[in-house]
């Protein structure tokens, strides 16, 4: 694509002149014979390396291999000159590389030229194509005005003699380099393209010799003026080139530390893939490892299900055991109490005082305010086990928020939740005076579960107002405020019984009197 682009981009004559300017005769030769060109002899006997140029020249325009191969050898050539405009932006390149003088004078004018036009960058190669153009144009304009007569020729030569100061060297360069092209192809007639006097020049000498001495003399001296000015222009602009040049070596120079820095990061990134390799082995090895340990871990995990199975089996005939002991030491317990009874009746009607002491009895009841008891054995569970991973002894409780006052009941309600045998802790909280009120766990179409006695309680409170004087409630939730406040309506002690930390505040203050659980109460 590059190759098609130079094609429209540069005429024959520049590529000539390009070629001219970067090979020598032994290059040259190599070309052509890389190119398949033959050696034909010229009308003169010889195969020049003019004749060679401009046979490489025919055959790049016609001829694709021929297009490649010139191609790849001046890349090859240039290939310094690419890597650094390579390095550079569009504006860099604009700025660093905005005129062909101070590159001309820097001696890389070609190289940079053939570099701007092998760019992929169509704004680069239209810059190398305006340089390139400027440069053939300022040639043929030095070429021009350098055709000066023998005479013009001589009487400069007189002034350089009288002390002025010489022509600017960078107009013969320019011619020498014009000439040089014109060589090596044939330019249009348009432009001019050879150093040689004009054909007029003796007409020209024949006019000079009627113009008087004195006035030829005075116009020389105004031309050579005018061309001191233009040397002094030509030094300040070659001032300012020198130092563009200066600023673009610090900046290649910059560039090359960052291509070197740029391998040492290659360097590093290929050593830190060679880490990551040896990372990966390590890393399937440990999968390996791993799976063997979690092979070995299942056949633990297995046996140790086993275990846990056969505990739970022996955790459950010991709670059989346990309930059948339960119930027997409760029938023992209640032939205890009717034999008890039975002998205490006896000897009272033996010494005749059974009567006065019942009646004792029955007033002192009388005197005690009755007690109702309603324990959320759920509420008070959880507390006790988040806080202290422990349990309530509810026997040594009931004990101790009644006191010597009348019992009318104690209510247990309990949340039975299907994978927990609870039948055990019921019975012995029937066997010491509760009395038991369960529902089973609910489960809700989302996955939730329900399960609380709140409305059941306050049901049960309310039912029983009249026939209590205090309601003790064992329970820290806050839901219960506005049930506590009713009762106190009705004229009725109410009492609270709870953690502390699991108690709400509203309940407390609402409470005619809190009692905190303490490490006593817990087993």
């Amino acid at each position: 694509m590059i190759q098609q682009n130079l094609k429209t981009q540069i005429g024959k004559h520049q590529l000539a002149w390009i070629l001219n300017e970067l090979l020598d005769e032994k290059e040259i030769t190599n070309l052509k014979n890389r190119c398949g060109i033959r050696d034909t002899p010229t009308p003169m006997g010889s195969c020049s390396a003019n004749w060679i140029i401009e046979n490489l020249t025919e055959a790049f325009f016609r001829q694709e291999t021929a297009q490649q191969v010139v191609h790849e050898y001046l890349v090859q050539k240039t290939e310094h000159a690419i890597r650094r405009v390579g390095y550079m932006n569009v504006q860099e390149i604009r700025t660093f590389l905005r005129t062909c003088t101070h590159l001309v004078e820097g001696g890389d004018f070609t190289e940079i030229v053939w570099a701007l036009l092998t760019d992929s960058r169509q704004d680069v190669q239209q810059h190398g194509q305006k340089l390139l153009n400027e440069y053939e144009q300022s040639v043929h304009e030095i070429a021009s005005v350098g055709s000066l007569t023998r005479f013009e020729h001589d009487s400069k030569n007189n002034d350089t003699n009288q002390g002025n100061h010489p022509p600017n060297t960078v107009v013969h360069e320019n011619i020498n380099a014009i000439q040089a092209l014109d060589v090596c192809v044939d330019v249009p007639p348009e432009k001019p393209t050879h150093t040689s006097i004009p054909k007029e020049s003796p007409t020209l000498e024949t006019d000079l010799k009627h113009i008087p001495l004195q006035q030829t003399i005075n116009q020389l001296n105004d031309e050579c003026s005018a061309l001191k000015k233009d040397n002094e222009n030509l030094k300040q602009q070659l001032q300012q080139s020198l130092q563009v040049n200066e600023d673009f070596r610090e900046k290649e120079h910059r560039f090359m530390e960052q291509d070197i820095h740029v391998q040492q990061l290659q360097l590093e990134i290929h050593n830190l893939k060679r880490q990551v390799e040896k990372m990966s082995n390590q890393s399937a090895e440990i999968q390996s490892f791993q799976k063997v340990a979690q092979a070995e871990l299942a056949v633990e995990l297995k046996s140790f299900e086993e275990l846990v199975y056969k505990g739970n089996q022996t955790i459950e005939q010991m709670q059989s055991d346990f309930q059948s002991q339960v119930s027997e030491l409760g029938k023992f317990s209640e032939m205890s109490k009717s034999a008890l009874l039975r002998a205490r009746d006896r000897v009272e009607q033996f010494l005749g005082q059974h009567d006065s002491k019942q009646n004792s009895q029955n007033r002192v009841l009388k005197e005690q305010p009755s007690v109702g008891v309603f324990v959320d054995v759920q509420n008070m569970f959880y507390a006790a086990k988040d806080r202290y991973a422990g349990r309530v002894d509810y026997i040594k409780l009931l004990d101790l928020i009644v006191g010597p006052r009348q019992l009318v009941v104690a209510y247990a309600y309990v949340v039975q939740i299907p994978e927990i045998n609870q039948s055990g802790f019921l019975s012995l909280l029937e066997h010491n005076g509760y009395t038991i009120k369960s529902k089973d766990l609910r489960l809700r179409g989302d996955g939730t579960a329900k399960g609380d006695w709140d409305v059941g309680i306050a049901i049960d409170i309310v039912s029983m107002l009249g026939a209590l004087d205090v309601v003790i409630l064992a329970s820290g939730d806050g839901d219960f405020c506005a049930l506590a406040e009713l009762i106190k309506q009705h004229g009725k002690r109410v009492e609270v019984v709870a953690f502390e930390h699991n108690t709400s505040m509203d309940l407390q203050r609402m409470a005619d009197q809190f009692f905190p659980i303490g490490d006593e109460l817990l087993i």
